[in-house]
């Protein structure tokens, strides 16, 4: 009964609350720690930094943390699946009516505009309140001004700046260099070990899903997984990696139009749900809906979970040798290293959204200044991320009638 409570809540959490892992953690906080007392008061805000330091969305580290904390492994399978659903289930029915939506009409497509300036705002946005603990004395400028020249001058492939990222961490690491002073409140957790039988037949349950998933769906999938593994930071992080796999006519997944991908970002935005959740969802969606519905459907909940099962593992393995694993050298240069090239590749994002609203045709001003608009709004929190999409579509719907007025 307390699992079906849990994955309750955290459905209930996922439904209602846009704004991404960060909203979803203070909203779980209040009613796991003050109302439920399941959790002390403050405790998931509190580890935000652990959830942060593994990979995974914040949203899924969030539940995961409180199904161990409560009721172990099975808990935290509920959890994330509670947190996860939503999303899944409101994003399939956007992709199912996505080719319905009329974007030549000029006051949706003047929409649309909104939405991509104001994605545009949003992930600047992102990148400047996150500035300060990404971007930490010398190493951390040189690195992020050196991952900015690669992933955008260079071009160069997005897996293979954040392995140097990595590898560089270590160097400074091991070199002598100075470290961000690690966070002394335990987050460790402890559970059961499992049996020697038990993890025989997990082993052999994984190796037959993945099987089972590559012979049926086709190894694309392993891309989500691959994603699961490099999501430090958060789901903007991915949207290169996203836009590399999926995006223009050199991709070797999907090949979407970039303006399509725009307009896909700025309504994983606009709905309930992880950004890249809702993403992966679409694009599960789109690698198998050639095939039929069916099809389509599975490959949407296969891309899903193999993005999302990644932490579960980790994030589990790692809370019960917590204390141990962040004062690992090894975990913080690793750690060190790939921090400031998560900034870097939303700084990347942002700048393709930016050439998708502001500069699109030339500079717009007007795009210009809704993307001021939503960045302000962002930083300063005087409206929801979702109120300030909708305020952006309506404004450019309302530009776009306008204009439409004019000729």
């Amino acid at each position: 009964m307390k699992h079906l409570r849990l994955f309750w809540e955290f459905f209930k959490i996922s439904l209602f609350v846009v704004g991404g892992g960060y909203a979803i953690i203070v909203v779980a906080d209040e009613i796991f720690g003050k109302k439920r007392k399941w959790l002390a008061e403050g405790e998931l805000v509190d580890h935000l930094p652990v959830f942060q330091m593994i990979p995974g969305l914040i949203a899924g580290n969030t539940a995961i943390y409180t199904g161990l904390k409560t009721l172990g492994r099975t808990g935290a399978a509920a959890a994330l699946l509670g947190v996860a659903l939503p999303s899944f289930v409101i994003f399939l029915a956007v992709s199912l009516g996505y080719s319905r939506l009329p974007v030549d009409n000029p006051f949706v497509a003047g929409a649309l505009g909104g939405l991509r300036a104001a994605l545009t705002g949003i992930v600047f946005g992102t990148l400047l309140r996150g500035w300060r603990k990404s971007v930490v004395g010398v190493y951390g400028w040189l690195a992020v001004a050196v991952a900015s020249v690669l992933l955008v001058v260079c071009h160069w492939n997005v897996v293979a700046a954040l392995l140097c990222a990595m590898a560089a961490g270590l160097v400074w690491t091991f070199a002598g260099g100075k470290l961000p002073s690690v966070e002394e409140r335990s987050a460790g957790i402890a559970l059961a070990p499992l049996s020697r039988g038990a993890r025989l037949a997990s082993v052999l349950a994984l190796v037959g899903v993945g099987t089972a998933v590559t012979l049926l769906c086709g190894a694309a999938y392993w891309t989500f997984v691959k994603f699961g593994l490099l999501g430090f930071g958060g789901g903007y992080v991915l949207i290169p990696l996203y836009l590399q796999s999926f995006v223009g006519e050199a991709a070797p997944y999907l090949q979407l139009p970039l303006e399509e991908f725009s307009n896909l970002m700025a309504l994983t935005q606009s709905t309930p749900g992880p950004v890249s959740v809702n993403a992966a969802t679409f694009f599960g969606y789109r690698l198998l809906a050639p095939y039929g519905l069916l099809a389509g459907i599975a490959g949407a909940a296969v891309a899903t979970a193999a993005l999302l099962l990644p932490s579960f593992f980790l994030l589990t393995t790692a809370l019960q040798g917590l204390e141990k694993w962040k004062r690992s050298r090894l975990v913080q240069g690793i750690l060190f290293g790939v921090r400031p090239a998560t900034s870097a590749l939303i700084l990347q994002a942002g700048l393709v959204f930016a050439g998708l609203s502001v500069w699109k045709d030339g500079f717009n001003p007007f795009a210009a200044c809704l993307a001021v608009l939503a960045g302000t709004l962002l930083l300063t929190r005087k409206l929801s991320v979702m109120a300030t999409i909708c305020l952006c579509a309506a404004l450019g719907a309302s530009g776009a009638c306008v204009a439409h007025s004019l000729l």
